[in-house]
């Protein structure tokens, strides 16, 4: 579950299960501590938190807890916010297991006429246009995809997901080389900025990455929003 330093306090918090646990994003930029499990630690991308939100989280449990040399054999990894959790029981997590189920998304939001009218509201064009570059030199299969998927009216938002380890691993090791060449093709690039940007393109490219993957035992759950 991912912790800001500045996070506004919540009136209605949650019993946080003890399956949940926070870690601090853009640990780097702070000497203020609000979890004991930090992005800056180990292998990490902190410093990049500007831009990158929640998605340094993402970072620090690919490349500590997901990747071989670190072990992992937990099962299932994911992310939450710390205002936006998927609805799910300790029962229904038992089930997700017992079913086989690959990962869960949360439903997804719907965008008339279609997915673009949500990134035009928080992604410049030359962002958008940046990341299509990358899309179509590192993994040209999925820019293929691009205008079917895109063209459609449901995203699903937040980056928040549960996973199989193997599945969260593959989509960690697909993702982030694109959103690493996204900020060196972007004007101004990654690390001139601190717009959250590369956190907005990332719900457009987990929307694409799991709708391309069909092959997956993927289901969809609600959001908690906790104020």
């Amino acid at each position: 579950m991912a912790k800001f330093h500045s996070d506004k306090p919540l009136r209605n918090p949650r019993m946080v299960p003890e399956w949940v646990i926070p870690i601090q994003v853009g640990a780097a930029g702070t000497r203020e501590r609000v979890a004991e499990v930090l992005d800056c630690s180990g292998d990490n991308i902190s410093y990049k938190n500007a831009d990158y939100c929640e998605l340094t989280a993402l970072y620090w449990i690919w490349k500590n807890r997901l990747c071989a040399e670190h072990g992992g054999g937990c099962g299932y990894f994911g992310l939450f916010h710390y205002r936006r959790w998927l609805d799910v029981s300790n029962e229904e997590l038992r089930s997700i297991m017992d079913h086989d189920v690959d990962v869960v998304l949360p439903f997804p939001t719907m965008h008339e006429p279609d997915i673009r009218k949500h990134h035009v509201r928080y992604v410049k064009e030359t962002d958008w246009a940046a990341v299509m570059q990358a899309l179509q030199e590192l993994k040209p299969e999925y820019y293929a995809a691009c205008e079917k998927i895109f063209s459609q009216e449901y995203l699903y938002n937040y980056n928040i997901l549960i996973a199989k380890e193997d599945v969260l691993r593959a989509y960690c090791e697909w993702l982030f080389p694109i959103l690493e060449r996204t900020e060196e093709l972007s004007v101004p690039k990654g690390g001139e900025r601190g717009d959250r940007y590369i956190g907005y393109l990332g719900e457009n490219l987990l929307t694409l990455y799991f709708m391309y993957h069909k092959e997956l035992n993927i289901v969809c759950t609600g959001r908690i929003m906790l104020t």
